[in-house]
């Protein structure tokens, strides 16, 4: 973990976040990867996937629970998951038969 808390710092350059937040958020981006793609383990190959959930969690700090938000003329839309990583987490969910 971490070689994985290094790494986020390197991602979130300029911040001066505590050790102690970035783990939660590592610990937030694998629940959620996990989740989405029914594993119990983290495959070694999500580790890039895991890493950029954490930094886009780290962005969102502070709009947790907004879909959308108008300031100033600019309109964001907030999705669960960005494209890009949907992209790479689908072909890793487990398939199932009822």
């Amino acid at each position: 973990m971490d070689a994985l808390l290094t790494r986020l710092r390197r991602l979130l350059p300029g911040t001066e976040a505590a050790d102690d937040l970035l783990l939660e958020l590592l610990t937030q981006a694998q629940a959620l990867i996990l989740g989405y793609t029914g594993r119990h383990t983290m495959p070694q190959a999500l580790t890039d996937a895991w890493l950029r959930l954490a930094v886009v969690l780290y962005n969102r700090l502070g709009t947790e629970g907004e879909s959308w938000r108008h300031e100033g003329g600019l309109m964001i839309r907030f999705s669960e998951f960005p494209p890009m990583l949907l992209h790479q987490l689908r072909a890793w969910r487990v398939g199932r038969i009822p």
